[in-house]
């Protein structure tokens, strides 16, 4: 399958593209612990952050337990792993382009991003 590379600004902010990224590399469904500590962030931004992704879409939650204790796991949508993919195609794009080619001496800003605010 070929994915056409074009940004996200849902995906670009730093803690949702780890979070994607892990999820994208990892198991089917990844428990809410364990991806809290391989992204290096807190619940409360996990659980944040999570749930703009579930809210697009990007996203599944579930939660169940294990004996007495509540446990949450995610794991992309169909939609959220082509998403993701094509974000980082199009970074890798981005990330060919050389100054010299763009015309100009400064380093390319990838545009079409909106700048985000991830962390309020």
């Amino acid at each position: 399958m070929t994915v056409k590379a074009k940004p996200d600004a849902l995906i670009h902010p730093i803690t949702r593209l780890s979070i994607c990224g892990l999820l994208a590399a990892g198991a089917d469904w990844v428990e809410f612990a364990a991806l809290r500590d391989a992204a290096g962030i807190s619940d409360s931004v996990l659980s944040k952050q999570s749930r703009v992704l579930e809210d697009a879409g990007y996203l599944e939650v579930r939660k169940g337990a294990v004996g007495r204790r509540p446990r949450t796991w995610f794991r992309l949508t169909p939609n959220g792993r082509e998403a993701f993919q094509a974000h980082v195609a199009w970074l890798q794009q981005a990330a060919r382009v050389r100054p010299e080619d763009a015309g100009d001496t400064a380093a390319p800003a990838p545009s079409a991003v909106p700048a985000t605010n991830d962390r309020g």
